[in-house]
């Protein structure tokens, strides 16, 4: 348990407690999490010794919540500052983008397609639903695992005239990979005006996201239903989060949720 705010962050065998910034962001439809860390260097020390592929573990808490894990590797590092070095990780979900499927099917659902895929990955298959359909053919042509999932439901907008828009290919926080429109169980977040809403930003057209501020939530991530209560702009409901980002400062630990208003998903059709 935690009594404020609280971090450790460790990269290859090096561990930081504090450092300027860091994020950790997962979004509905790019299933990929992702993480920025920016760490004080003003010799040059870490710059020389994080290479790329170095395990990264992301550990956080805040007040009396329980810790919770982020895991992945170094992407990319690059400098900052004079005085900074950036780093970019990928989380566990890097398999999805990586593992090459080459294969043809017959006569198959979508979902026995995509729990294929997903095994070929490596990574535990959790919920996969079903559209409803068989495809009498299908062919992966040496894509990714994540890439099986988008044609997949390509193929069920364009051959059988079904609305995959809310459909996504998402690992949860027991580290299973799913498929489907429906919402992954979390913590109950309630955000509210005098509250916890710090700030509500409207989008700027009709295609795009509002965008919550509120304290940090550390379990909450994409998938999951949060309410909102915002007197001002009179919006009162349950929704789904599409992106959602945990922000760490040396002073301030803040969640940031980005929704659409009337549960409208533009995904990667």
């Amino acid at each position: 348990m935690s009594a404020g705010i609280w971090t450790k962050i460790t990269i290859g065998g090096n561990i930081f407690i504090r450092c300027p910034r860091v994020w950790v962001e997962f979004r509905r439809h790019a299933p990929l999490s992702r993480c920025g860390i920016t760490l004080p260097d003003a010799m040059g020390e870490q710059f020389r010794a994080v290479k790329e592929g170095d395990n990264v573990e992301l550990l956080y808490a805040y007040r009396d919540e329980p810790v919770t894990n982020w895991s992945g590797t170094v992407a990319w590092i690059k400098h900052g500052t004079k005085d900074q070095v950036h780093i970019g990780a990928v989380g566990l979900e890097k398999p999805l983008s990586m593992t090459l499927i080459r294969q043809s099917w017959i006569n198959e659902s979508p979902e026995a397609i995509i729990r294929a895929a997903i095994a070929q990955s490596g990574l535990p298959v959790g919920r996969v639903d079903s559209p409803g359909v068989v495809f009498p053919r299908f062919v992966a042509s040496n894509i990714p695992a994540a890439q099986v999932a988008v044609q997949c439901e390509a193929t069920c907008l364009r051959a059988f005239g079904i609305d995959m828009s809310r459909w996504a290919l998402w690992m949860d926080h027991e580290g299973k990979v799913n498929w489907g429109d429906f919402d992954e169980q979390g913590p109950e977040v309630n955000i509210a005006t005098g509250g916890a809403l710090i700030a509500h930003l409207p989008a700027g057209d009709a295609a795009g996201l509002n965008r919550v501020e509120t304290f940090l939530i550390p379990r909450f991530r994409d998938s999951m239903v949060f309410s909102l209560k915002d007197v001002r702009r009179g919006i009162d409901g349950q929704f789904r989060a599409q992106i959602v980002r945990h922000l760490f400062t040396l002073d301030t630990a803040r969640t940031l949720i980005w929704y659409h208003p009337q549960g409208v998903e533009y995904g990667r059709h």
